[in-house]
């Protein structure tokens, strides 16, 4: 099994809604190779966020880790207004929150008790993958795989310095900034941690998708 943490949106695609985002890109690739993929994240418990889990659930992403909060809005991109029925208006927000308190701008961060609990909960993973991760979580997802014996994927932001406290084998990289590079990188290691989560040596992965890729 693969884990995928990290920030996802929901993007409507005609009349439905698709997950996006750069960790969603990475399990839809993985999940398409063939992998039981889960995707530990942070939605709103609101339409939107209903549509977020039935759009992972058509890309063969399972979502049992990802975390429902009321008090804040799930992250769409574009107007998916068509997609996502009903959509609360501002004097609806008060309801969707499910009390007096207003609902608050999308917050996708996970803390690390989250991050922990999750993988506890999911404990059978070969893969983790952990995309943007904020500096405050990631040794908890640095122990989980190191328990767990799985093979760590760290995705930094573009521009953001190498990661402390990550161990010598992990595969880090910084995600590009161009939209094309980076549905590629999303696909390339989707398909990656496939081949790991498969019974594939990293090494052995990495020269399998080389192989692969057109240079042109």
């Amino acid at each position: 099994m693969i884990v995928v943490i990290g920030s996802v949106s929901a993007r409507a695609a005609g009349n439905e809604v698709q997950p996006a985002g750069l960790a969603a890109d990475v399990a839809a690739a993985a999940a398409s190779a063939g992998s039981t993929v889960q995707l530990v994240a942070r939605i709103g418990d609101d339409p939107a966020g209903d549509a977020l889990l039935l759009g992972l659930t058509r890309a063969g992403i399972r979502h049992v880790a990802t975390l429902r909060d009321p008090a804040h809005l799930t992250s769409v991109i574009g107007d998916a207004a068509e997609a996502i029925d009903p959509i609360p208006d501002d004097d609806e927000a008060d309801d969707v929150a499910g009390g007096d308190e207003p609902v608050a701008a999308p917050r996708s961060t996970l803390d690390p008790e989250d991050i922990g609990l999750a993988l506890r909960y999911l404990a059978d993973f070969r893969v983790i993958v952990v995309v943007h991760p904020d500096p405050v979580v990631l040794p908890e997802v640095v122990v989980a795989a190191s328990w767990g014996n799985a093979h760590l994927v760290v995705v930094t932001a573009p521009g953001a310095p190498a990661p402390d406290g990550v161990p010598a084998d992990a595969l880090v990289l910084a995600a590009p900034d161009d939209g094309a590079a980076v549905a590629a990188v999303a696909t390339l290691l989707g398909r990656y941690a496939a081949a790991i989560d498969a019974g594939e040596a990293p090494a052995g992965a990495i020269k399998a998708l080389m192989a692969a890729t057109p240079t042109s």
